[in-house]
């Protein structure tokens, strides 16, 4: 779980003045993290209904999209790498899209394919090891997004070398945009979707004021970077904090650098603001990989906002976002 998600929804929560029988926020834990939706509603029953069906939704989509689920879509696609495309939903097909837009756009620095070498971090770091330069030189070749052929009139994916791995964890925003339109389609215009610490601000506070979203400081959990006032906008952030471990005094975390098969060094901290979940979530991971300068080029050039903090602690933000409480 990002431990940003309980700070984000309290500050959300409490600063919309909203009564208790027209303001309803749940919490489950789906897809291994906690998922909160918050909904202002008519009544209490109307808030109940819209956040059951949100929830069910979350479930339905991780179920096509987890890769730790032998029955999910992705898993299909996975073991038949090398061999044979694999008959996938729209939904899937759509996804897959979006990652290898994200992917192009970045030169591979986010790359969908990474499976191998996540997989490969996993499996050392829980024996106490980290991979050695001979493993991960072995993998690195089994990852390149332009293996992946998309078939969208047969709607088939299929992964073009044996072993190739499709990893779609950074592929949350997605199914926030999902339960988001979900909402929309149930008459529901004012909405917090929270997956792990990944946010949908949507519409506004009951009392007509803007979402107001607490960014957490990457390394000092009292500190505010900033507040930011927001209506359908998608919040992300990435961190080193989130998924470590520690070993013989390096920190090891979970974004890694498809070019080198390591975990990237000198960011520890992005939060990217922007309109739709399905790019900004995986965008989220190219300025923590390229660092502050050529990360934000790629921000600019989708319109996003971001907060960029490198690993000295120094805070670079776009022009849009206040840095302070």
């Amino acid at each position: 779980m990002k431990r940003s998600l309980s700070f984000i929804m309290l500050l959300a929560v409490i600063a919309s003045g909203c009564s208790k029988h027209k303001t309803v926020q749940r919490t489950e834990t789906i897809m291994g993290t906690q998922v909160s939706i918050t909904v202002a509603a008519t009544s209490g029953e109307e808030a109940e209904a819209a956040i059951g069906a949100g929830m069910a939704e979350v479930r339905r989509l991780d179920a096509m999209m987890s890769l730790y689920k032998d029955a999910s879509e992705i898993t299909k696609v996975n073991l038949a790498a090398g061999t044979v495309p694999v008959k996938v939903s729209p939904e899937m097909i759509e996804v897959v899209e979006y990652a290898a837009k994200i992917s192009e756009l970045s030169g591979g620095v986010f790359d969908v394919t990474v499976g191998p070498l996540v997989v490969l971090w996993q499996m050392r770091l829980k024996e106490g090891k980290v991979p050695s330069d001979e493993e991960i030189a072995g993998v690195r070749p089994l990852v390149n997004y332009r293996n992946i052929v998309i078939d969208k009139r047969a709607s088939t994916l299929f992964l073009k070398k044996k072993g190739m791995i499709m990893d779609l964890g950074g592929m949350k925003g997605y199914i926030a945009d999902r339960v988001a339109d979900l909402m929309k389609r149930r008459g529901i215009s004012n909405a917090l979707i929270a997956l792990a610490g990944d946010i949908w601000a949507l519409g506004r506070r009951e009392d007509g004021n803007l979402w107001r979203i607490g960014v957490q400081h990457p390394r000092e959990k009292d500190r505010t970077l900033s507040v930011l006032e927001l209506s359908d906008r998608y919040v992300c952030t990435s961190g080193d904090y989130e998924r470590f471990v520690i070993r013989e005094k390096k920190r090891y975390h979970h974004i890694i650098d498809p070019r080198t098969g390591r975990p990237s060094t000198g960011v520890i901290s992005v939060t990217l603001i922007g309109k739709e979940g399905a790019v900004i979530d995986p965008l989220a991971k190219v300025p923590f990989i390229l660092g502050p300068e050529e990360g934000m080029k790629i921000v600019r050039k989708l319109g996003a906002e971001a907060i960029i903090v490198d690993d000295q602690g120094k805070v670079t933000s776009t022009e849009g976002i206040r840095i302070g409480p």
